[in-house]
């Protein structure tokens, strides 16, 4: 009997939540999307909060077992449904790849929480011009190096690291419209996964979300 999944995260995010329901989604798997209320006066999250692993979200309820921490979940979810890479090899590539993929996150999450205009306008502008185009170069490096030749940055079929990538980008596209100029592998990654069967109704339908 396959296990019962619920999966905890913000009702009004992506952020570090939305990999993991990407994966769910890929993959066909059931799963129940929890999306909590945060803030009042409505809030679900002042009660819930105590009762989650590290008093974060998101959390993935497996059998009634509660697991935190984003991107544990979203590897385990990539191990179970075959999305991790098909060898050794490929699952240190696709490690390789998503591991460049949080970096690149948490910059973008300090600089869109960054309230000082000038201090912001600096970071931006060392995120656009320096961070984002370093990190985005390893990526298509580590493709062209394995001799990724199809439609995937990793083998021959999709991997969680074309789901982060995906994910990440499009926040990133809405600042940065030409962010994947120099970078045809990521920007046919980009334009790839939105027309997969599954995701594509999944992203067409999903609720719109600030983050």
């Amino acid at each position: 009997m396959p296990p019962k999944y619920r999966y905890y995260f913000f009702k009004n995010y992506r952020s570090r939540g939305e990999l993991s329901r990407l994966l769910f989604v890929a993959a066909g798997v059931d799963y129940e999307d929890i999306r909590v209320e945060r803030y009042e006066p409505e809030s679900e999250w002042k009660d819930l909060k105590p009762t989650m692993p590290g008093g974060t979200l998101p959390v993935l309820e497996v059998d009634g077992q509660l697991f935190g921490e984003s991107v544990v979940i979203a590897r385990y979810l990539a191990r179970e449904f075959g999305l991790d890479g098909k060898n050794n090899y490929d699952k240190l590539l696709t490690d390789t790849i998503v591991d460049r993929i949080i970096q690149i996150r948490e910059l973008f999450i300090r600089l869109m929480l960054e309230k000082d205009v000038e201090i912001r306008a600096v970071t931006e502008k060392k995120f656009l011009e320096e961070q984002l185009p370093a990190a985005l170069n390893l990526i298509e490096k580590h493709a062209q190096e394995n001799k990724c030749t199809g439609d995937f940055l990793v083998g021959d079929k999709l991997s969680w690291a074309d789901l982060a990538v995906f994910d990440m980008m499009d926040h990133i596209v809405a600042v940065k419209p030409n962010a994947l100029g120099n970078h045809p592998k990521i920007a046919a990654i980009f334009k790839l996964v939105p027309s997969l069967p599954g995701l594509s109704e999944y992203l067409k339908n999903r609720p719109m979300t600030s983050a």
